[in-house]
């Protein structure tokens, strides 16, 4: 796609091409879920090109030169109808313009790059003392813990040796004990939030070494990196931990996820102990 393809291996400096996320986005469907499909004597599973070409209203010699990369001016409203066609979730859509046309879809765009706001450090550790007794932190575009509360450091203590809540999480075997179900529940949801940034941000540097690190450093990330799966973040999510600080209680927290109104290259996170009385996700 121009100047927006790229190759398509991971830790690639413009992220994964939008061909390569067409084909694995097109693989996975169940031609058995769309109604009005052939599906006899198919040899090989999800749609075909021609499928999507179907569903969509285009020729398939016409998709067929957008999953080889060539250049065009493709509508939002061929772009809706693909992600429709495709079951895209938000953040793969959103993906799906970014790498096509270079935006995000209409009534979505990120702030710009001028609207960002300098962070008030002493405000925003004030915030996060202020969410005690939860744990609570913020981390910047590429998950650095640039500020914690005392209760995530009680639950946490790597926080005080690692600065990147990612490299933890991948590379310390310690986080495969610590975040129940790690595959299901973090590893892959973590992956998909990275890939989601980095499509939106695919120059960031650091965004790329915190790619290229953890793909180099865990086999288990390398293949499930695969999925090619797009996360956007995991706000009222449920997950479960077991951590040293409770002496073996499992512990089910509520993770909050909140960006300021004029930045979003800033994450704050508060995870809420779960008594199972709450409602939510």
């Amino acid at each position: 796609m121009g100047s927006r393809g790229g190759q398509a291996e991971g830790g690639d400096p413009d992220g994964e091409s939008l061909p390569v996320l067409l084909r694995s986005w097109r693989r996975r469907m169940n031609p058995r879920s769309v109604p009005g499909l052939v599906v006899s004597g198919r040899r090989s599973e999800g749609l075909t090109q021609s499928d999507v070409a179907r569903l969509t209203g285009v020729s398939e010699r016409w998709y067929g030169a957008l999953e080889r990369g060539n250049e065009a001016e493709y509508s939002a409203d061929f772009l809706d109808r693909l992600s429709s066609a495709l079951r895209l979730s938000p953040a793969e859509r959103r993906a799906l313009y970014l790498k096509a046309l270079g935006r995000p879809p209409a009534l979505a765009a990120p702030p710009e790059a001028d609207a960002v706001a300098e962070v008030d450090e002493a405000l925003l550790q004030q915030f996060l003392e202020n969410q005690a007794p939860a744990p609570a932190f913020a981390t910047d575009l590429a998950w650095n813990v640039i500020g914690y509360n005392g209760p995530l450091l009680e639950w946490f203590p790597w926080v005080t040796r690692e600065s990147n809540q990612m490299r933890w999480t991948f590379l310390e075997p310690e986080a495969r004990e610590q975040l129940l179900a790690w595959e299901r529940d973090w590893a892959r949801p973590f992956l998909g939030q990275i890939r989601y940034e980095r499509a939106h941000h695919p120059k960031d540097e650091a965004l790329l070494r915190l790619e290229q690190e953890i793909l180099a450093g865990s086999p288990a990330a390398r293949e499930m990196w695969d999925r090619r799966e797009v996360v956007e973040h995991s706000h009222g999510d449920l997950r479960r931990l077991k951590l040293p600080y409770h002496r073996g209680r499992e512990v089910a927290v509520r993770i909050v996820a909140l960006r300021p109104m004029r930045s979003d290259l800033l994450r704050v996170i508060v995870l809420m102990e779960d008594d199972g009385r709450g409602g939510g996700p």
